[in-house]
């Protein structure tokens, strides 16, 4: 049987959903005769490179700079690639123009996000109209993670090209027990007092303050609940948060783990996840947690939007709301949890299972 090989384009293999996403196909397509390697453009190290490895890919370095150019293709040309899929967003375009150079057949770009959010000078308008110019000539395949990322990227005249697809990303129905000491392994002081939780790299989009906010107008509320924090932290958006917990009283209300390589555990044994994030692509900690029954509480983006037509269990809220509003609703979840079976059985009638994804990629890399 003839393999396929797919050299999958990132900035860097960390641990962000897009990167996770990916890996969690890996070994699946493996066993129908699909290859993954990667390329990675900021030529630097992440924390994921051993895992391809361990899963038998390789992660080849080609820094954006002097030398790119000569260097990529001579990855393209020597690695017999069969696809490039590339998800770095507009860059996509140079990306699949070189590919389309050393022959490679299959050519798919893949949006993740709603926008890259970098200012609108003239210089980047004009760069960004080059960009999607190569893409529309070098792309057999230009996917979206959901409706709002594609409309984020090109407006709404995406629609009518056959070339633009929405794909959702796809996860597993976990089975996870319920510990009811749980907790008391994270929090020295912890008694039993209701967790809100929070799954995201400390960075804008998260909206890390205004989360804080709404949590400090719940606490008065529910003065033994804790607001728990999973995920990458950066020093400045971690001082916000400090500072304003401490300012108001409710910093000892406050629980910061950092990153953690199984993040499901932690959602499944909070009450609600709190989500009021000023952009997404598809909102993966999202959608984990009403997989695990677990209510959501999130901003009105698109992308939540999206979500919540498929998945009642969450609730999109607009961030022009009041921080007490919010709070408000926060209670009614914490007070009124929904059915759990309900709740899965909604969850494998979505389209965001697992072996969809698959299914959907697997076609594409062998048609």
């Amino acid at each position: 049987m003839k393999r396929t090989k797919v050299l999958h384009v990132f900035g860097i293999m960390n641990r962000g959903g897009a990167e996770i996403r990916t890996l969690s196909l890996m070994s699946s397509l493996q066993e129908k005769g699909v290859d993954f390697e990667f390329c990675v453009l900021s030529g630097e190290k992440g924390v994921l490179d051993e895992v391809i490895r361990q899963k038998g890919g390789e992660v080849h370095y080609c820094k954006l700079g002097v030398g790119f150019l000569s260097q990529f293709m001579r990855l393209l040309k020597t690695g017999q690639f069969d696809v490039v899929h590339s998800h770095v967003s507009l860059v996509s375009g140079v990306i699949l123009l070189l590919a389309r150079l050393a022959g490679v057949k299959n050519r798919i770009a893949h949006f993740r996000s709603m926008s890259d959010m970098v200012g609108e000078s003239v210089l980047r308008r004009v760069r960004d109209v080059i960009l999607r110019r190569l893409l529309l000539s070098n792309a057999n395949k230009i996917l979206g993670v959901s409706i709002g990322a594609l409309d984020g990227y090109w407006k709404r005249n995406w629609r009518d090209d056959n070339r633009f697809e929405v794909v959702y990303n796809g996860f597993n129905v976990p089975h996870i027990s319920l510990d009811d000491k749980f907790w008391h392994a994270f929090i020295d002081d912890y008694d039993g007092g209701n967790i809100i939780v929070h799954v995201g790299r400390m960075d804008k989009a998260k909206n890390h303050l205004r989360l804080t906010k709404i949590f400090h107008r719940y606490q008065s509320m529910d003065p033994a609940a804790r607001m728990v924090f999973i995920g990458k932290e950066f020093e400045a958006v971690k001082k916000t948060v400090v500072d304003y917990a401490t300012d108001n009283q409710c910093l000892s209300k406050l629980v910061f783990l950092g990153e953690k390589p199984d993040v499901l555990p932690f959602v499944r044994h909070a009450k609600v996840m709190l989500f009021p994030s000023l952009w997404e692509g598809l909102p993966g900690a999202l959608i984990e947690a009403a997989s695990l029954g677990i209510p959501v509480l999130a901003s009105d983006i698109p992308s939540v939007k999206e979500v919540a037509e498929k998945l009642p269990i969450v609730k999109p809220m607009s961030l022009d709301e009041s921080d007490e509003a919010w709070a408000i609703q926060l209670q009614q979840f914490v007070n009124n949890q929904p059915n759990y079976q309900l709740a899965i059985d909604a969850f494998n009638c979505s389209g965001f299972l697992l072996n969809a994804n698959l299914d959907k990629l697997y076609g594409l890399y062998t048609q």
